[in-house]
């Protein structure tokens, strides 16, 4: 063996037989550290919110007036689809016949609260009635009230039959002939057809007061 192997070989012996291990624990650990390092997760940017949008009911549409002429050419003033204007139609078409399943409906005529008494803003409808009967002499109607399905049945019938009649007596204070007109009649709820725990605004379509055409 040459003197330069000795050397060596001596040195290798020379060195500490944990330092290989301790090495390799190190460069392990620069891995670790330089992989967590570059897999570390990009700043999060806070994105705002849009501000929510108010949704609004839709309003209902605006009501149109119109002038209804009746058969001796008076003009009335009332509202396109109204009670007026679907009446006088129906007086003016011949496949419009009179029956007890004929019915059109008030639509501008109130009660105060819980009551019969007919408010001061329906009297223009009730009037307008009354012209509609005088005109058409052959005309012959019955008035009709209805209640929701809220409250008492019996109360419900008696409050709709008291309506019915106001409505009745008011249209001959009018000034239309009371021949014109048979008994009215008070139906409560017994035809509502919105149940009691719907919306108010629900239930409106089965309070009202009627006039059902029998003869014209």
């Amino acid at each position: 063996m040459s003197t330069n192997e000795a050397t060596r070989n001596d040195d290798t012996r020379s060195m500490p037989v944990w330092i290989m291990p301790l090495l390799l624990i190190l460069l392990t650990a620069m891995g670790v550290w330089y992989f967590l390092r570059g897999s570390e997760e990009a700043p999060k940017v806070a994105v705002q919110q849009p501000a929510p949008v108010e949704v609004k009911e839709p309003e209902p549409p605006a009501r149109v007036s119109t002038k209804v002429i009746l058969s001796d050419g008076t003009e009335l003033s009332a509202y396109k689809g109204g009670i007026e204007d679907k009446l006088v139609a129906c007086l003016s078409d011949s496949s419009c016949k009179p029956g007890k399943d004929l019915w059109f409906d008030f639509d501008n005529l109130n009660f105060d609260l819980g009551s019969a008494k007919i408010t001061a803003d329906s009297e223009s409808q009730v009037n307008n009635i009354a012209a509609i009967l005088k005109a058409y002499p052959k005309l012959k109607i019955k008035i009709g009230g209805y209640t929701d399905k809220t409250g008492n049945a019996d109360a419900n019938k008696k409050l709709s039959q008291d309506r019915a009649q106001a409505t009745h007596d008011a249209i001959i204070a009018a000034g239309a002939n009371a021949a014109q007109l048979e008994k009215p009649e008070g139906y409560g709820s017994e035809f509502a057809t919105v149940p009691a725990e719907a919306s108010e605004d629900d239930r409106r379509i089965d309070r009202r007061i009627s006039v059902s055409v029998r003869a014209k």
